[in-house]
């Protein structure tokens, strides 16, 4: 069963040692675990932690209920662990959007078909010339 202490801890604090700082998981430490996914990160949780309990235990909060919502205590997260947002990605450029777009397979078909129709359309064979040429004659002597 889930243990709701820093015993499964290897670090071997206790809630009663660790008076110091106001949460005992740094910034740094949910930052790494956040960077984990599946199985490390349960790995992670359980040697640091001991479970998910632990760590709410460290962060002060209730795996059920989340955070008590006073206004003191979300003030001393918001300083010891910044605001929580997610910074807005950089938008693309106009450019950049159509490199991207110029990369599907479908378009650089077009684009090659576009190229042969429009070097076709330059190109007339030099038979074609002589052909215009007879028809012309041919019209004349028939008239």
């Amino acid at each position: 069963m889930a243990k709701n202490s820093f015993r499964g801890s290897k670090r071997g604090h206790n809630a009663e040692a660790n008076h110091e700082p106001e949460f005992s998981c740094s910034l740094q430490e949910l930052r790494l675990l956040m960077e984990l996914r599946g199985a490390d990160a349960v790995t992670r949780i359980q040697d640091c932690y001991g479970d998910v309990n632990g760590l709410c235990t460290r962060l002060r909060t209730s795996p059920v209920e989340g955070l008590e919502g006073k206004p003191e205590d979300i003030s001393k997260r918001k300083q010891e662990f910044g605001q929580n947002v997610i910074p807005p990605k950089k938008p693309k450029t106009f450019l950049q959007l159509v490199w991207e777009a110029l990369q599907d397979v479908t378009l650089i078909i077009l684009e090659v078909a576009a190229v042969i129709s429009l070097s076709l359309s330059f190109y007339s064979p030099p038979d074609a010339e002589r052909q215009s040429e007879y028809s012309v004659f041919c019209t004349h002597v028939v008239e």
